[in-house]
């Protein structure tokens, strides 16, 4: 049984969830972008992760970050998530001709990949840089971007060897970034969301209908995380929308929590019914946005073990280029069939 099980369960006048945005939610929760097991298999960006979690896992640590020291007064999420939303500033400004560059470093356990049928526990690791077109889709333009994706070295479960499998994936590709049809990514559409905290609510409950009836804070981090993952929320927007998370109930605080590079910081999020906590890390001196991550917090829920990292990022840099690297555009990515987002 699963979250959208649960609610269905709860409420059965209410129409159940298809696969569809299951598979959404999941892949929202789950990094999309991830990597197909083989590259000798079609890939796509839109990956459906499940959240069952197998009885067995233990808990990987990243080597720290150094972090200066500091002492900080015990704060609240919502306080946290106030003083982010404060200290939001405009790191670039992109012209229309020119790309946003965004790279990051993400962890996932495997055996969650959905095509994976042996279940074998080992941390999957890869760096990805992409280049998001700043400027409208012109007429005739089928990409978006492009996504660079390397394939690292990966983590291993305490006690548990590495498959040599798990090494085959290492390597770089480079493939078009082509977003669906009412995808939220796009730099254009991004810019002019709103930026008050009535409006950005409004934006996210949006996000989920017709389907969910009611904004719960679960499904409100998922649509938060989807507008600031792997592309630029300006600040104005970005502001509003920790405002509009700070003002749902059930948010709470884990201020020793690390990204996926190693880099401490607090965590604020949310448990969702099947025992997982998903939370976005923010710096503890700036509170710039760092990462986030989900870890097992209800062992008997989740039937993992309390402390399992489930999967992590790491936000490292945004910039912007004039160019980006040239990619081949295949008819699969011109008929939308291949496509990031929604």
């Amino acid at each position: 049984m699963n979250e959208f099980d649960l609610i269905n369960e709860a409420r059965p006048e209410v129409a159940p969830y298809d696969p569809g945005v299951k598979a959404l939610a999941r892949d929202r929760l789950l990094m999309a972008g991830r990597p197909r097991r083989s590259w000798r298999r079609p890939y796509t960006f839109a990956v459906a992760g499940g959240l069952a979690l197998a009885v067995g896992l233990v808990m990987v640590k990243v080597p720290p970050a150094p972090n200066p020291p500091h002492e900080m007064k015990l704060l609240s999420a919502a306080e946290v998530l106030h003083r982010a939303a404060k200290a939001a500033v405009d790191e670039i400004e992109p012209r229309e001709d020119q790309y946003i560059v965004v790279k990051t470093l993400q962890t996932t356990d495997y055996s969650l990949v959905p095509y994976d049928r042996s279940r074998k526990h080992y941390y999957l690791r890869f760096k990805d840089t992409v280049w998001l077109r700043a400027g409208e889709r012109q007429r005739g333009q089928f990409v978006d971007g492009v996504r660079e994706q390397t394939v690292i070295e990966p983590l291993a479960y305490a006690g548990q060897p590495i498959p040599k499998s798990a090494y085959e994936d290492m390597g770089t590709r480079v493939d078009p970034i082509v977003y669906c049809k009412n995808a939220e990514k796009d730099y254009p559409t991004i810019k002019r969301l709103p930026t008050d905290v009535e409006g950005m609510r409004a934006h996210l409950d949006a996000m989920w209908k017709p389907k969910a009836k009611k904004l719960t804070p679960f499904l409100a981090f998922l649509a938060a995380r989807e507008l600031l993952w792997q592309t630029y929320l300006p600040a104005a927007q970005r502001s509003a929308l920790y405002q509009a998370l700070s003002t749902f109930p059930g948010i709470t605080i884990d201020e020793e929590v690390q990204d996926a590079a190693g880099r401490k910081g607090i965590g604020v999020g949310f448990v969702s019914p099947d025992g997982v906590r998903w939370e976005l890390i923010f710096d503890r001196d700036t509170y710039a946005l760092l990462g986030d991550r989900s870890v097992v917090v209800d062992a008997k829920a989740a039937k993992a073990p309390a402390g399992t990292l489930v999967a992590a990022t790491a936000q490292l840099e945004i910039s912007v280029a004039d160019s980006a690297p040239k990619v081949k555009i295949d008819d699969k990515f011109k008929s939308g069939r291949w496509c990031t987002g929604t």
